[in-house]
């Protein structure tokens, strides 16, 4: 059975959608990555459906499964600009309790992808939720994830091949795409308003001045639930290996996916963070990635 879920929060609603069984079951809670995505997956035009997909699966390996629109998202209040990386922290913490209350509910596990990854541990310890899937996480202070994303399309930059890298060489580009991410970074910390225009853009001052203080080794450490942690080694968005690095207290399981993208569908081809929006786009009608529904289903076989 599909419903409508509403959970009511100081400045408005979250709604999302629970699929249940007809029994009490454990339910998974999908904590989504960064950026304005809705309770599928879908950001605006670019309809990828991760978290669909990822909720039908899961569904049919016998959970329920909770999915939601963020603050300002899809049917869900509030002003996505001016939303803190503690404003999703508290909101996930929100609707894991009131899942916890549901009668359908046995037990709940949080399953974050990206940015949801990131934050999953913090709100596993504040609900006392029975697990933890890690999907594409970062392991490591936030603020070196996004200098490092900046880095890594530097690098990229500098070794374009032909008259398109000699020009991007030529006119400094490189060391521009640093640059400019230096700058957001500290003009951010400096200011105490919600968001601001940065060449053109709305930036969301907070939300990167609370992820410059983070680092989710600070919650993991003392989580002790299981966890399973898993990324693909096609991830450009995060570095593969650390997954590996993932420690907790308890029992924690480190899987990297051949052939998976940060996407969560199998990508075979060389992946490129200069290419990513086209790349993705390639992938809006992919599946999950086989390998990874089966160590899913593996995992929830050995829980019971």
């Amino acid at each position: 059975m599909e419903q409508n879920l509403t959970i009511s929060r100081p400045y408005g609603d979250l709604v999302g959608t629970l699929l249940l069984h007809d029994t009490p079951r454990k339910t998974v809670v999908i904590l989504s990555g960064s950026g304005p995505s809705d309770r599928d997956g879908n950001m605006g035009p670019s309809q990828f459906g991760t978290y669909k997909k990822l909720a039908e699966a899961l569904f049919e390996m016998g959970v329920n499964v909770y999915r939601y629109d963020k603050q300002g998202i899809g049917e869900s209040n509030g002003d996505f600009n001016k939303v803190g990386l503690h404003d999703l922290i508290d909101d996930a913490i929100a609707v894991v309790n009131q899942i916890k209350r549901l009668p359908e509910v046995t037990e709940v596990i949080i399953l974050g992808h990206s940015e949801g990854a990131i934050i999953a541990p913090a709100v596993q310890l504040e609900t006392k939720a029975t697990g933890l899937i890690l999907l594409a996480g970062f392991n490591d202070a936030s603020k070196q994830m996004f200098l490092l994303q900046a880095d890594a399309l530097a690098k990229e930059i500098a070794s374009v091949k032909g008259l398109k890298g000699m020009f991007y060489r030529m006119t400094g580009v490189p060391a521009k795409v640093r640059k400019r991410q230096d700058e957001l970074f500290e003009r951010s910390l400096r200011t105490n308003v919600a968001s601001f225009k940065f060449r053109g853009q709305i930036v969301n001052a907070k939300w990167i001045r609370e992820h410059a203080s983070y680092d989710v080794r600070e919650r993991l450490e003392h989580v002790r639930v299981p966890v399973l942690a898993i990324t693909g080694d096609r991830d450009v968005q995060v570095p593969p290996e650390h997954v590996n690095t993932i420690q907790t207290r308890g029992e924690v399981e480190h899987v990297i996916l051949k052939d998976m993208n940060h996407l969560l569908v199998e990508r075979t081809r060389p992946h490129s963070l200069l290419q990513l929006h086209k790349e993705y786009r390639e992938a809006i009608e992919a599946p999950l990635h086989p390998a990874l529904i089966q160590q899913l289903d593996r995992w929830f076989r050995k829980q019971q």
